[in-house]
């Protein structure tokens, strides 16, 4: 158990070899299409007034060589009698929601409900959905939108020849502090700490209009990036690593709802 504990806890040593200068981005990082904090569902805007019954989690981790580890998690609400029920949107409820998520996605977890997936590889999303992205490390924290530096922006800058399109599906974002526990504090040391998480909501929607997203076969492919802040080993404000995955919205949505 030791061992893996010791593999799962921040060294800021490797940091120096992850990071990226934010200079060298701020061209991508100019938004080209909606940004995921527009408040959709919020507003009431016809067609992005379902709220999702179900997460998609992403766990993310530094290992103790150095190497990035994330594992991909699918949560429904059930209640006792094995209903389906929509997952509020409200802070307490997807700060209380993550954190359990992130618990479980640790080495000393359940493992219930069990990783489905690794590394941001072949994502496909089937459901109108929250999409949640916790980062397990003190020293990285997402960015955050009250900054005006959003955590995630979708982009439609091609990559491996292949184009994302441009945002008119992922809203309502919001930016978490999640408290969680430390491993083996030092005496007399604070025995939890914070992490970052973002969670939006995935409307699948097929256009700006508001209209859900058929079948077809194909699915809408998109890209995104992840700007997450990352502190030096002496404990200062260091540099910016950034992820760009992407994923496809395939439908129709399944239900629920």
């Amino acid at each position: 158990m030791d061992e893996v504990l010791d593999r799962y806890r921040p060294l800021e040593e490797f940091v120096g070899g992850l990071v990226t200068r934010q200079e060298r981005f701020a061209v991508s990082a100019t938004p080209t299409n909606h940004s995921i904090y527009e408040e959709r569902y919020v507003a009431g805007k016809p067609g992005f007034d379902k709220l999702p019954h179900c997460i998609f989690f992403y766990y993310v981790r530094v290992n103790g060589n150095g190497t990035l580890e994330i594992s991909h998690y699918f949560y429904e609400n059930f209640d006792e009698e094995g209903v389906s029920l929509p997952i509020p949107r409200d802070e307490a409820t997807l700060n209380g929601l993550m954190k359990t998520l992130a618990l479980n996605a640790r080495p000393t977890g359940s493992g219930n409900p069990p990783a489905n997936g690794s590394n941001f590889r072949n994502i496909v999303w089937n459901r109108k959905s929250y999409i949640g992205i916790f980062i397990d490390e003190g020293n990285w924290a997402l960015h955050k939108f009250a900054n005006q530096d959003p955590g995630v922006l979708f982009i439609t800058d091609p990559k491996d020849g292949k184009a994302g399109l441009e945002n008119h599906t992922f809203f309502d974002a919001m930016d978490l502090d999640i408290t969680m526990p430390i491993f083996r504090p030092k005496s007399g040391a604070p025995t939890e700490d914070q992490r970052s998480a973002i969670v939006f909501m995935n409307h699948m929607k097929a256009d700006e209009a508001g209209n859900d997203l058929g079948g077809g076969g194909t699915g809408q492919f998109f890209q995104f990036k992840m700007f997450f802040g990352v502190k030096f080993a002496d404990g200062t404000d260091g540099m910016t690593v950034i992820f760009d995955p992407g994923g496809t919205n395939m439908g129709p949505p399944l239900p629920p709802p």
